[in-house]
């Protein structure tokens, strides 16, 4: 009996601790723009790489146009520590970023990419 609460105990112990990484491979970002979307590719090609657009529209020429707009923050916090427990003094810090990307893409009339644009910002 000792021994399977010890081992679930463990596992409850280890697998709490175990970091959660999202499973999504339709994650955007200017790497995949830059590297795996070109003109002449195909509709389903993109949607395989960057996942689905966030608004799809029409042009003046009636050629479907894809956006893609993602805004992402990290915030980073810093603790006194350990020596907070024995002097009481803080030390702590934060800071935040955002990042957002913009990516725009025009298809033809045999739905392949015409014409692509991007604009990745940092602050």
């Amino acid at each position: 009996m000792k021994t399977i609460t010890l081992i679930s105990l463990s596992s409850i112990i280890l697998f709490s601790c175990a970091p959660n990484v999202p499973t999504n491979s339709n994650d955007l970002t200017l790497g995949a723009v830059q590297s795996k979307i070109y003109k002449g590719q195909s509709q389903s090609e993109v949607m395989d790489v960057l996942g689905s657009p966030n608004i799809v529209t029409k042009d003046t020429q009636g050629r479907e146009v894809w956006t893609y707009d993602r805004i992402s923050s990290d915030k980073n916090s810093e603790s006194g520590g350990f020596w907070f427990l024995f002097f009481g003094k803080s030390n702590a810090s934060s800071s935040s970023s955002s990042k957002s990307l913009t990516v725009i893409i025009t298809f033809d009339d045999k739905k392949n990419v015409l014409d692509f644009t991007y604009q990745s910002l940092k602050y």
